[in-house]
């Protein structure tokens, strides 16, 4: 079956590592550092089904000697969390690193779906940091 190209958006917050300094808070809050949106046409013949393929790039520092943060990715869909993982470092052997994350939401509603990129630190103990590069984007595929 042929695949339409129903919409595709890309958010790029920060292209290089070193771009930001956002402290990931301590859960349960989270913080947002990314948005990305697509439309999903309700009159496009090929709007159902559909796919929409959710890429994200990452960039994490654990500043501190001795600190194991267990960072919480969230991908919320019109304020609904649709997707998390759990990446876990360790600052003695990766005290920086590059999380990248490939999600599809199947079936997704038609119309304007918001997609929201957010990170937790589920370590009291710990600190870390976003840093960059972050890049978050969003390609609804139909038919």
């Amino acid at each position: 079956m042929v695949k339409t190209l129903l919409d595709y958006n890309a958010t790029v917050v920060t292209p290089i590592t070193g771009g930001i300094s956002t402290l990931i808070p301590i859960s349960p809050s989270g913080v947002e550092i990314a948005g990305v949106g697509v439309y999903i046409d309700p009159a496009n013949p090929a709007h159902f089904p559909n796919k929409v393929e959710l890429k994200a790039t990452i960039g994490i520092d654990v500043p501190n000697l001795g600190d194991f943060p267990n960072i919480l990715i969230r991908i919320w869909r019109a304020g609904v969390e649709i997707f998390y993982a759990l990446a876990e470092y360790e600052e003695d052997f990766n005290d920086d690193g590059i999380i990248s994350l490939h999600m599809v939401d199947i079936n997704a509603p038609a119309g304007t779906q918001n997609y929201q990129l957010i990170v937790e630190n589920q370590d009291n103990n710990s600190t870390a940091y976003v840093v960059g590069p972050v890049v978050f984007s969003a390609m609804a595929i139909g038919g």
